[in-house]
């Protein structure tokens, strides 16, 4: 191995339907799915967005796909801008290779983060009395009568 790459990794396995879309602007590709439990908290969209990506063929739809950045080639001498980088899109129906300036993960962080913070808990008799409320407030004239009571009418 030469100084210049670096080892491939896997960026995300998806488990089940991966929905492949060509977009146009800076991101040009999108892939997404579910990642697999392994990869973190599964009830979440992840994406994989690729930046300046190359034509490339893909089916609107894959399943299990997985996408591997692979060894970065070193830029040759004059040429201008960063070399781009390569990845591998591997499914039981397919296996590809495209570069891209780019790849962008992102997930769902949703699940996280509600899984962390508590839910909020209100006392029965508080929200009792809050439908009592909004419940007389229905009824027509029945805000005057409330405002009598606050002092305030």
């Amino acid at each position: 191995m030469s100084p210049f790459e670096s080892s491939t990794r896997e960026l995300i396995a998806f488990a089940g339907p991966v929905h492949c879309e060509r977009v146009h602007g800076a991101i040009n590709l999108v892939l997404r799915g579910f990642a697999r439990a392994t990869q973190g908290p599964r009830g979440g969209v992840s994406e994989v967005l690729f930046s300046g990506a190359s034509a490339v063929a893909l089916p609107p739809d894959l399943r299990d796909a997985r996408v591997i950045a692979l060894a970065d080639e070193p830029n040759k001498p004059g040429a201008s801008g960063p070399a781009p980088r390569r990845f591998r899109i591997e499914s039981p129906e397919l296996r590809l290779e495209l570069q891209a300036r780019s790849a962008q993960l992102h997930r769902d962080a949703a699940a996280a983060f509600f899984g962390v913070v508590p839910p909020p808990r209100v006392p029965l008799h508080l929200r009792l009395g809050w439908w009592l409320l909004l419940t007389v407030l229905r009824i027509p004239g029945a805000a005057g009568l409330v405002g009598k009571f606050r002092g305030s009418a």
